[in-house]
């Protein structure tokens, strides 16, 4: 066997094999590290790669051949038998190498070029270089070109040659154009431009008309710039139908060259690709695209039908694909779908559409969309964060495609605001909105991140911009909705969640809502019957929280007995941070200190693993360590704790991410532990001037429990509850509600 081993390291062709194998091999590493930091395209790493095996058989050939020709000297010096043998011993050593090598270097290109694009994931760029706008970077908003067609399908035909011209603006990086759902906020409205281009942040306003007549079509554009309302150009381009869609190109390097946006020294615009060439598929798509942007229920079925008749029009519509895609994805996000059945549909879909078109910004959107929600269906940790990975790098590619994409940054803020990175996330979102203003869910994430830091008067600029432009949109009113919780003006809260309800018809949002201002009212019966109608529902989302509303609602009642025998059911050695904390909070109503203090520590531990991480959810755990040690006796314990306590509310503070009334009270509990009386109830009295209403809370809170018969604690609770009188006596429909159940 050795001697066999020695022939064939003394082959040509295998000294030829492995030379050749190690010297592509360390180029293409390499050339792995190097292309990326350089910003080469991808394309230059595949080129390489695929001309590296193609080199592959020659080697081999080159290497038999140098083989051969010794071996034709040997066999003129050798007679005979022997010779024969020799000379076919020696065909199958060289037939042997040839079908090692080549069998493992074709296998490891199939394998290569069947990965799926997350599978080399490369490292991410920062959020600051995500963020950051371009030094002298133009802004540009293109508004719909008017219709002056007769029929409904010109009109979207219209939309879609705007919607398209906007999407190969922003593959240009000098150039930030403000998104659809903004642009078309002004469509069939007289508003002078320079309020539109005030509201959308932009210095330019490109707006233009297309009039059809049979196979004609005139496309007329100009290009404004708004503070002066000066027009810088103004063109017309007469085209038959079948060339209808090369316009948007020519009017796109008109506008970057008129703007001087450079691009590698000279003035670039990149082909732009529709993704079809049949007008209708076009005008059907354009219809699905109106009716996501409103996110309801209708609306998402409808537009279904629309992308459904563009693939039948057109099956290589890969943007359609991306959009039918997303439009089952966003039902999951808004429970109209099970997740099973959403990505069941959502995958083939998505992955048909980057299989058509690999440099599809939409494509990569909606397929970071699916991985992040995908994560949440696995037991593993590991699995989660692979598969958040792989969200992310989808989200980074269609940002670097399209940096206008807002949904994408949107995305990707909400991921990492899940992880605990509130503060990229808010970038993330801000960016987001900055690019598209007048979207709805963008301005309501946006606007969910302000009321989080207690910059109320901001959310409710957003809330009136979104309602003005959708006053049927559901969730804006959630906004209002949050910032009048926030302040402790549960009155208004009421009415603003009532229209929710209206709005949605979704009654479970309803109840969970409705329950947040009956506690603080003291009407736990009426609570419990919520309850205990959201117990029957399939809303994955509802069953989610069901555990931690019936949990605060016994702790609110003083109901211990109940809230002990729920958490004598749990897992004894649940590695579920909220199982834990309940039954640490459950044996501190009882003051079983040392019990407590085992539960609680592992929640603690738990808490600051998971990916979801809460700086807030952290500072309660540690809020209660800190009592139940002080009960115990325990001081240098106790102190350790409040000290982390104030370096999280100091980080917190750090990164705006606290309202003022949940800040002030965290201190005040800070406070009591540190036995500083004057300053807590200080603190207390502020947390209920800047809106504190959870009065249960309050009374059931054993960091307080030293001032139960506290003179001045007393007068505050008795402040808070004529501050609830006086606001239950605005809302006369919870006396009529309890006098029907009565």
């Amino acid at each position: 066997m050795s001697t066999v081993w020695e022939d064939v390291k003394g082959r040509k062709i295998f000294k030829a094999a492995t030379l050749y194998a190690a010297v592509t091999w360390g180029i293409i590493q390499i050339a792995d590290i190097l292309l990326p930091v350089l910003r080469y395209p991808e394309w230059v790493m595949s080129s390489m790669v695929l001309i590296a095996f193609s080199g592959f058989p020659i080697a081999l050939m080159f290497g038999w051949m140098l083989d051969m020709k010794n071996e034709r000297k040997r066999s003129l010096a050798g007679t005979g038998q022997d010779g024969k043998v020799a000379s076919l011993r020696d065909r199958l050593i060289e037939f042997s190498i040839i079908v090692v090598f080549g069998g493992s270097a074709g296998f490891l290109y199939l394998n290569s070029a069947n990965q799926p694009a997350e599978a080399n994931i490369e490292p991410l760029p920062t959020v600051q270089e995500l963020t950051r706008s371009t030094t002298n970077q133009k802004t540009i908003a293109v508004l719909p070109f008017v219709s002056f067609g007769s029929s409904e399908n010109d009109d979207y035909f219209a939309d879609g040659l705007s919607e398209e011209l906007l999407n190969v603006l922003a593959r240009n990086k000098n150039l930030r154009v403000a998104a659809r759902t903004s642009s078309f906020q002004y469509k069939n409205k007289n508003i002078n431009i320079k309020t539109i281009a005030r509201e959308l942040g932009v210095q330019y306003i490109l707006e233009g008309s297309v009039r059809r007549s049979g196979d004609l079509i005139r496309v007329t554009a100009q290009l404004i710039k708004a503070d002066e309302d000066v027009h810088i150009f103004s063109s017309s381009w007469d085209k038959n139908i079948t060339n209808i869609f090369k316009v948007q190109d020519e009017i796109a390097g008109s506008v970057l060259e008129t703007l001087e946006v450079k691009l590698f020294g000279k003035n670039v615009i990149e082909p732009s690709n529709i993704g079809t060439e049949d007008i209708v598929a076009f005008a059907e798509y354009s219809r699905g695209v109106a009716l996501v942007r409103n996110r309801s229920k209708e609306d998402f079925d409808q537009a279904i039908v629309h992308f459904e008749k563009a693939l039948e029009l057109d099956n290589r519509y890969a943007v359609a694909y991306a959009m039918l895609a997303e439009t089952y994805l966003l039902k999951l996000s808004y429970g109209l779908m099970k997740a099973e059945d959403a990505f069941e549909l959502a995958k083939p879909n998505i992955e048909r559409a980057l299989e058509i078109d690999k440099e599809q910004a939409e494509g990569h959107a909606v397929m970071g969309l699916m991985k992040w929600q995908m994560s949440g269906s696995y037991e593993s940790k590991d699995d989660q964060i692979a598969e958040l990975q792989k969200a992310k790098f989808h989200l980074n590619k269609a940002i670097a495609i399209n940096p206008s994409n807002a949904e994408a940054y949107m995305w990707f803020g909400s991921i990492l605001q899940n992880e605990g990175n509130a503060v990229d996330g808010f970038e993330l979102h801000r960016k987001a909105f900055e690019i598209d203003p007048q979207a709805a869910v963008v301005g309501y994430n946006w606007a969910g991140d302000l009321v989080k830091r207690g910059r109320y008067e901001e959310a409710m600029e957003v809330f009136n911009t979104v309602v003005r432009n959708n006053p049927n949109y559901a969730n804006a009113y959630d906004i209002a909705g949050s910032v009048s919780m926030a302040v402790g003006q549960l009155d208004q809260a009421y009415k603003l969640y009532q229209r929710i309800s209206e709005l949605s018809q979704e009654e479970e949002q309803w109840l969970m809502k409705e329950n947040q201002i009956l506690l603080p009212f003291g009407l736990f019966d009426r609570a419990q019957a919520n309850l205990d109608k959201m117990k029957l529902s399939t809303n994955e989302k509802v069953i989610k929280y069901l555990p931690e509303l019936q949990a605060e609602l016994w702790i609110a009642s003083h109901d211990f007995v109940s809230l002990k025998k729920w958490t004598d059911t749990l897992d004894e050695d649940s590695q579920h941070w909220g199982d834990r904390l309940w039954r640490g909070v459950s044996e501190l109503t009882q003051q079983n200190w040392k019990y407590a203090i085992e539960d609680l520590e592992v929640a603690s531990a738990l808490l600051q693993k998971d990916n979801h991480h809460d700086k807030r959810k952290q500072i309660q755990v540690e809020l209660f360590l800190a009592t139940a040690h002080k009960a115990l006796g325990n001081k240098l314990e106790s102190e350790s704790y409040l000290d982390s306590i104030l370096s999280n509310l100091q980080s917190m503070l750090q990164s705006e991410l606290v309202s003022p009334h949940l800040l002030r009270y965290s201190q005040a509990a800070h406070a009591a532990l540190a036995n500083d009386k004057l300053t807590s109830l200080s603190l207390l009295r502020q947390a209920i001037q800047e809106g504190f209403v959870d009065v249960w809370l309050l009374k059931v809170d054993p960091a307080f429990n030293d001032f139960r018969d506290d003179p001045t604690y007393l007068a505050i609770l008795r402040e808070v509850d004529s501050k609830l009188r006086l606001m239950r006596l605005n809302i006369p429909e919870l006396d009529q509600q309890l006098a029907v159940r009565n």
